[in-house]
């Protein structure tokens, strides 16, 4: 029964990562077909969905530990289709402010709903084994890797080949599949009449400071929150550092980008290179038609990052982690995550345009395949089987406030710094990261009725 409800949740976060993936490298290009052409203003899109996120996160994981995982998971699906319709939907008021607003609407209850991940790892932990519970996280980070690998493709491709305005279509087809295997096929995974009667106690916003307060659990918690805001930095401005870089807005500086001073572009009526007619037709096509390019390019980019998450957490992260134990793979993820947001920030202008990009990619998805499954075995090993719900759900709910606070500052570092700002700080913080589990690592140590030799 467990094999078949591990397989089952792996193919529900799979179609359900697929849908957000689909959407994820679009929502700033998207955001620019409305006129919204600050840099910092376009990376709030993603922090209001984060917000309601962190909010709400706590709440669904404390009611899926009182009502069960699967009615939760129902919700948080429901609530996800119906953000990806207002997205869809807001391009009919394009020329309005309505359009803008139903932008984020579309985000807010997304993101108040937004419980699907830490709902699905709760459910991992209560049907894993503590010593194979990295393993099972291990599952949940391959199907994300997958879903991360298959839904930026997607995405790229609906956006070239059929329009920007039919992505958030596309993500709702996936998610309409997530919750159709929800319904049918997920079995419960709490026995909600002889469950510890210390998990039927409400719910409320109290669950995050009693995670909090936790001395070992509160510092883990703190540290997903540290990387997961440098890492939401990189992840909410990666498509528009791809556009700035390689296919900017405006002609000029689109030929400055191939290396050339003129080009057929045209023009010249006060020097440089410029459409026809900069203000008609011919300039929107061109727009479009760089959003188009810039999409397809980072769903690309997103899709290899995908594929290497995918073999480290779905075919490498029970070995490493029974070879080297959880503590030592949180220290060398965030030093992956510091290279590679290193290769990304300094342009590379001796080589191939996109091999900072990829090289940095790949360093990104070995540093989070590495760092996201440990800390969260650690988190769950070190608290009681009746609190799993409300402990991952704090932690989610936390790195729900890094993604959302994260992208603000890159959004100001990104608009009135410089773009590669936004990497180098962010390295320096995931740098920061690796020193401090190295320095704790004594307090990280499992409970000694779980510990074996690779914990010590």
């Amino acid at each position: 029964m467990k094999k078949a409800s591990m397989f089952t949740i792996f193919l529900i976060v799979f179609v359900d990562l697929v849908g957000f993936g689909i959407v994820l490298p679009n929502l700033q290009l998207y955001g620019q077909q409305y006129g919204i052409n600050n840099y910092f203003y376009l990376t709030l899109i993603g922090v209001t969905y984060s917000v309601f996120q962190f909010i709400f996160a706590p709440i669904l994981g404390r009611w899926s530990d009182r009502v069960g995982r699967r009615p939760v998971l129902i919700i948080s699906q429901i609530g996800t289709i119906i953000g990806y319709l207002l997205l869809f939907s807001s391009i009919f008021f394009r020329t309005s402010a309505l359009g803008i607003i139903l932008i984020f609407v579309s985000r807010v209850i997304d993101g108040a709903t937004g419980g699907n991940l830490s709902t699905a790892s709760a459910y991992i932990a209560d049907i894993t084994t503590p010593e194979n519970r990295a393993k099972g996280f291990g599952v949940i980070g391959a199907a994300f890797g997958l879903g991360f690998m298959f839904g930026p493709l997607i995405g790229g491709t609906v956006s070239k080949f059929i329009g920007l305005q039919y992505v958030p279509l596309a993500a709702v087809l996936f998610s309409l599949g997530a919750l159709t295997m929800t319904i049918t096929r997920l079995s419960e995974s709490r026995n909600l009449a002889t469950d510890n009667a210390a998990a039927q106690r409400r719910f409320s916003f109290r669950g995050l400071e009693h995670a909090l307060k936790r001395p070992v659990v509160g510092m883990l918690i703190m540290l997903f929150f540290v990387n997961g805001f440098a890492f939401a930095g990189m992840e909410q401005t990666l498509s528009l550092l791809i556009q700035h870089r390689l296919y900017p807005l405006t002609p000029a500086k689109a030929l400055a980008a191939r290396g050339s001073s003129t080009g057929t572009l045209h023009v010249s009526k006060g020097g440089g290179a410029q459409v026809p007619d900069p203000a008609g037709a011919q300039l929107e096509a061109f727009r479009k038609k760089q959003d188009s390019d810039a999409s397809a390019a980072s769903g690309f980019l997103f899709g290899a990052i995908g594929i290497v998450i995918v073999i480290v957490q779905g075919g490498l992260i029970k070995r490493l982690t029974q070879r080297f134990g959880e503590w030592k793979l949180a220290i060398a993820g965030p030093l992956f995550i510091t290279a590679g947001l290193l290769l990304i920030g300094l342009p590379i202008h001796w080589a191939w345009v996109w091999t900072g990009f990829l090289a940095g990619g790949i360093c990104l998805a070995i540093g989070g395949g590495l760092y996201n499954p440990s800390i969260q075995s650690l988190i769950s090993r070190h608290c009681s089987a009746d609190e799993q719900g409300e402990i991952l759900g704090a932690n989610q709910g936390m790195a729900s406030l890094a993604r959302a606070t994260g992208p603000i500052l890159a959004g100001i570092l990104f608009e009135y710094l410089f773009p590669a700002s936004v990497y180098y700080v962010s390295a320096s913080l995931c740098f920061i990261v690796a020193l401090l589990v190295m320095s704790r690592r004594r307090a990280f140590a499992l409970p000694a009725q779980e510990a074996g030799p690779a914990a010590h």
